[in-house]
């Protein structure tokens, strides 16, 4: 009872307190509801709004752009590629002269230098064919411009029958004109056809220059009387080099090529093939 007595003694001391405080040194308490106690500012610098805006834009990382950047400028500037100059398909096949900067191909032909040369600084060459044939056969010329050939042969005469062979060498050799050999061009390489050797040509001779010629070779390789007069009645009706049994050779092939090799330099080449 003493207890409630005290709680109720205190709480009528507060009211009291609270009602009788009606003002304070700097003015009176601020009553919620009562306008008369709101202070307004009116004083511009406490009026400033000091605090940043808050913009809710998605913020661009300046590291990660940087280093692209970084990346880009250390990227290496493609320069425009200058045209590759495709390899050439294989060349044919065949004996292969190299003059340095131009190549030549005797297609399906294998020979022998004559003698010591050197076809880079020498301009006359000689070779001797050891296999294959030189009529209709191809040349292939490789890494010049304005490739041209020039060509002659000489041939000579032969006696060919199931009696044997008998070379008619002192006949002497038949020499034609020079002339041009057509030629093919697919992309740098030339292509020279020898179609004229398929048909090849001796001097006119007649029967008793055959004979003469026939009768002198086999006396020189001492062949019996027998055997010599064997031949003369085979080539009684002998009256040029097209009668049978007489047999055009080609004895050589000689040639001029010329044009321009891949430095620029003109550059002309005798051949001789001999057969």
């Amino acid at each position: 009872m003493k207890q409630y007595i005290l709680y109720i003694s205190a709480i009528s001391i507060l009211l009291a307190s609270c009602g009788g405080e009606k003002s304070t040194s700097k003015g009176g308490a601020i009553i919620l509801g009562d306008s008369s106690t709101i202070v307004t500012e009116k004083d511009s610098q406490y009026l400033k709004d000091d605090i940043l805006d808050f913009e809710p834009n998605n913020v661009v990382s300046t590291q990660s752009s940087k280093a692209d950047t970084v990346v880009k400028a250390a990227a290496p500037v493609e320069k425009p590629q200058e045209p590759v100059q495709q390899p050439s398909k294989a060349t044919a096949a065949g004996y292969s002269i190299n003059f340095g900067n131009v190549k030549i191909v005797f297609e399906g032909i294998a020979a022998n230098d004559a003698t010591r040369q050197n076809a880079e600084k020498q301009d006359g060459l000689s070779y001797v064919i050891k296999s294959g044939s030189l009529a209709g056969a191809k040349i292939h010329v490789y890494g010049a411009k304005n490739a041209t050939i020039r060509q002659r042969y000489q041939s000579r005469l032969m006696l060919n029958s199931k009696s044997g062979s008998v070379d008619l060498r002192n006949l002497g050799l038949y020499t034609t004109g020079w002339k041009n050999v057509n030629a093919s061009k697919t992309g740098a390489e030339y292509v020279f056809a020898l179609t004229d050797l398929n048909n090849i040509s001796f001097s006119n001779v007649n029967n008793a220059k055959i004979k003469n010629a026939t009768d002198k070779e086999l006396r020189n390789r001492r062949t019996s009387k027998k055997t010599i007069q064997s031949w003369m009645k085979e080539i009684s009706k002998t009256n040029s080099a097209n009668d049978n049994p007489c047999d055009i050779i080609l004895d050589n092939l000689q040639l001029q090529i010329s044009g321009t090799g891949a430095d620029g330099k003109s550059f002309r080449k005798n051949i001789r093939m001999s057969a």
